[in-house]
């Protein structure tokens, strides 16, 4: 399942283990959001929203490490 909008796209797809999402960018600079779709729905949001702020910080574009992102 797939949801599109004008500033990313969201789709639901099988990770495993205690993954719950991820967003990465396209290679035009699109991003797009995976989440779990195992993830009850509170925390398919709060998986959504944790990469949304990603995407406001603008995470892909500095310098620090993932564990310093995801902190």
């Amino acid at each position: 399942m797939s949801l599109y909008d004008d500033e990313y796209r969201v789709y639901m797809v099988p990770f495993p283990g205690t993954i719950h999402a991820a967003v990465r960018l396209d290679q035009d600079g699109f991003p797009s959001i995976y989440i779990n779709d195992w993830l009850a729905p509170e925390a398919r949001r709060r998986a959504f929203e944790h990469e949304i702020r990603h995407l406001e910080r603008d995470d892909f574009y500095n310098d620090k490490s993932i564990r310093e992102v995801e902190t």
